[in-house]
């Protein structure tokens, strides 16, 4: 839809809360594309409030602790089965109500995007805690290949605020390491650093600066 500019549906079911699903759900209906629920099987809402706000305005209901059960139809999606979840993640039988869309979206489980740096051979590892396949950089967002650097999607699956800090610090370093404008660049490099460290302090950074340590620690060891 975004890319293309082709409207994907006309009645549309959301799976997942989380910005990326928050925010899809928003641009559909600006699409003209009517959305019956957002449906997210944590029992809280993970994306911002803001984004919620705008699709609960619009009368979407995000319904929590709900899942996906059943998509029916043939040749095309012509409705769905939703299903109340307990604490444990198990459908609560009874409790199934059927939507009459024409549109899924899955919005859970993103991928770190590492098609480029992979193609240019820079070494990759398996890390759960970011997501997937990451190139193996250092704290500077250096890969194994000489000037070649990652930052937001293509490092690891993170907040968009991290994406833009470690962009600036990638963009920066690479400055300073081709010999351009370098006090400036290092002190963006450091200033960043700072606030990148200071963003990931939350609880709910913890499970990405696991595994931020250990791809640092790998490139460590391929020095």
């Amino acid at each position: 839809m975004n890319v293309y500019g082709v409207k994907p549906g006309n009645e549309a079911l959301i799976v997942g809360a989380g910005n990326v699903g928050l925010i899809l759900g928003y641009q559909l209906l600006q699409a003209g594309v009517r959305v019956r629920a957002v449906v997210e099987i944590m029992p809280k809402i993970g994306g911002y409030k803001v984004h919620a706000n705008k699709l609960m305005r619009q009368g979407v209901p995000i319904l929590t602790s709900h899942t996906i059960k059943e998509v029916h139809g043939k040749e095309w999606v012509e409705s769905a089965t939703i299903v109340e979840v307990d604490n444990n993640f198990n459908m609560i039988e009874g409790s199934e109500k059927r939507l009459d869309v024409d549109l899924v979206c899955i919005a859970v489980g993103l991928s770190p995007s590492i098609e480029l740096p992979a193609q240019a051979g820079a070494k990759t590892s398996y890390i759960p805690e970011l997501g997937g396949y990451v190139p193996i950089h250092d704290k500077f967002l250096k890969t194994s290949l000489e000037n070649v650097y990652v930052a937001g999607d293509a490092s690891g699956i993170e907040e968009a605020t991290t994406a833009m800090f470690e962009g600036r610090i990638a963009g920066a370093q690479t400055s300073a390491s081709l010999g351009y404008n370098v006090q400036k660049a290092e002190t963006i490099v450091d200033n960043t650093m700072h606030q990148l460290e200071m963003f990931r302090k939350s609880p709910f950074s913890s499970r990405v600066v696991k595994g931020k340590m250990k791809v640092f620690s790998m490139m460590g060891d391929l020095a």
